[in-house]
């Protein structure tokens, strides 16, 4: 039966045939390699399932065989999905997705559900809120709270259904995911140039501007020696530490050159609004990392906004690859 609707049609034909018939629908297995996937990482997967990671590699090659194809292959740093995996990951999560939500629409009607997201000033309002709507038109009936976090926070709140850090947080290994880093590269504003004006600069006139810094000045001290001219240093500098998204604002406004990360300014870049005046060298800063509580999440919803945060993370790290 599963090799005919294997040969008929792939994946999608033969999971349409088992929808027929709920009675052998796999969900134990699809279950867990959609945890697998998402975490790309047995012992995870299975630390959130509560079973043994044993069980869940049992679950997931069940599923491979039942679907004739390998969905998840072993790398030199872990595991990665296969084309068929990605494809069969994006529509399990989707499903689960929905299920989670018919689950809390039966809540009575004076009950609504609260959605609790701690995050950094920078990465909210320069990627996380621009993008939000999408989640948001799936969770209308929830409360949305958007709490700030400092960078390298010293402890993370407890009411939260998930906090995204910028900076490794004081807790346990088993609750942490790190993020892919986002490479810092000098920017500046279309209009600050000019017109005509060169996409690449030599560091050698970046004195000539005002260097606009998220720190005391150590990012840009490090730039400069990725590139060789550790002796430059600029007679004009604005120190903006109230956070990264004033950074991003003062570039924007022609105010100077600043050090930003493409994940956050790709809509810009784009349009030409703003300029990478100089990719030779590209900073590697810090982590973002995704904190998951110590129990189970407060709402179902949690867990559908973490799987949604993946999904957006790295389909911009794909597009500005």
């Amino acid at each position: 039966m599963f090799n005919r609707y294997i040969l008929r049609g792939g994946v999608q034909k033969f999971l349409t045939a088992m929808l027929h018939t709920k009675q052998q629908l796999p969900l134990n297995a699809l279950r867990a390699f959609e945890a697998v996937g998402r975490h790309l990482h047995m012992k995870r997967a299975a630390d959130e399932l509560c079973v043994t990671q044993s069980a869940v590699s049992q679950l997931v090659r069940k599923l491979e065989i039942l679907l004739g194809v390998a969905l998840l292959q072993r790398t030199n740093t872990g595991l990665a999905l296969t084309p068929p995996g990605a494809r069969l990951l994006k529509d399990v999560s989707g499903a689960l997705d929905s299920l989670v939500r018919a689950t809390e629409r039966v809540t009575p009607d004076n009950e609504v559900a609260e959605l609790r997201i701690a995050c950094s000033a920078g990465l909210a309002s320069n990627w996380l809120v621009p993008k939000l709507g999408e989640f948001l038109r799936n969770y209308r009936e929830h409360e949305f709270r958007l709490e700030p976090i400092p960078v390298y926070p010293r402890s993370i709140p407890s009411e939260v259904d998930l906090a995204i850090t910028y900076g490794k947080p004081p807790v346990s290994e088993d609750r942490v995911t790190r993020l892919e880093k986002s490479q810092l590269l000098p920017v500046v504003s279309a209009e600050l140039v000019g017109a005509g004006g060169k996409n690449e600069l030599s560091p050698s006139v970046f004195p000539q501007h005002t260097l606009i810094h998220a720190d005391d000045g150590t990012e840009w001290r490090s730039w400069f020696r990725l590139v060789g001219a550790d002796s430059e240093i600029s007679s004009s500098n604005l120190y903006l530490g109230a956070g990264y998204h004033m950074v991003v604002d003062a570039v924007r406004r022609g105010l100077g050159i600043g050090l930003l990360a493409l994940r956050f300014i790709e809509e810009d870049v784009v349009s030409g609004r703003l300029l990478v005046v100089h990719g030779g060298a590209q900073l590697e800063p810090e982590h973002y990392y995704v904190v998951r509580p110590e129990d189970a999440y407060r709402s179902p919803a949690g867990h559908a906004f973490e799987t949604w945060f993946y999904e957006k993370w790295n389909e911009t790290a794909a597009s500005i690859a």
